[in-house]
């Protein structure tokens, strides 16, 4: 199942976000004695297959001596000991190295299962829950361009964390403070929907079945 943000999406509108919000119950690996170089996260307690770290994931390196305290996007996994990455946001040769430092408390934390409420809220806003005859992990293929989604969902996933951490106890004023970004993302999440147009290719041959927004779709072709 395609997810239409990652963790790392977030991070580039919330760079703070894995400060403000931990959720433990969402931590897939965490330790110590990590090294870093290039683009390579050495652990040997990493266990990253296992923990299903995958890319588009952020693991937090640390190490207060050395002078790192920052997060990173998961590239790809090389193997239960050994993940790629680079700074949020890089893309191919653009890719900015990460600093070299040993003995890192390093740690991944997930977002996945509000990505996936994400997914599902927006091929029910679209109508396209109902289209599949119950072959619901399918539907997004559809989806000819996943990117046309990407920030409805990220908008999503980042109104529905803050609504969540705005209840919970914290220091005066934070609550308000998380409340008025709940409701921002809230209202961008609705800019975005409103605006988004999804091309269709329930076939996967190349051409587009119709074209659909929020108020209504256009059949293209038989």
């Amino acid at each position: 199942m395609t997810n239409f943000s990652t963790d790392a999406d977030l991070l580039k509108w919330e760079p703070a976000l894995m400060r403000e919000i931990v959720l433990d119950h969402q931590c897939l690996t965490q330790g110590s004695g990590a090294s870093s170089q290039t683009f390579s996260v050495v652990a040997a307690s990493g266990l990253f297959i296992t923990s299903k770290v995958r890319a588009g994931h952020v693991v937090h390196l640390r190490n207060a001596d050395q002078g790192v305290d920052g997060y990173y996007e998961v590239i790809s996994v090389e193997g239960e000991t050994e993940l790629m990455a680079g700074l949020v946001g890089g893309r191919g040769d653009e890719w900015v190295p990460l600093p070299t430092a040993t003995d890192l408390e390093f740690r991944i934390q997930t977002f996945d299962p509000q990505h996936e409420e994400a997914r599902w809220a927006l091929l029910t806003r679209f109508g396209l829950e109902t289209d599949a005859s119950g072959q619901g992990e399918d539907l997004a293929r559809w989806i000819a361009e996943h990117r046309s989604l990407r920030r409805a969902s990220v908008a999503l996933v980042l109104a529905t964390l803050y609504r969540g951490q705005a209840g919970s106890p914290g220091a005066p004023g934070q609550e308000s403070g998380l409340a008025v970004k709940a409701e921002h993302y809230a209202r961008l999440y609705e800019d975005e929907v409103a605006k988004a147009r999804l091309v269709l290719d329930r076939d996967a041959d190349g051409r587009p079945d119709d074209v659909r927004t929020l108020a209504s779709h256009r059949l293209r072709r038989d």
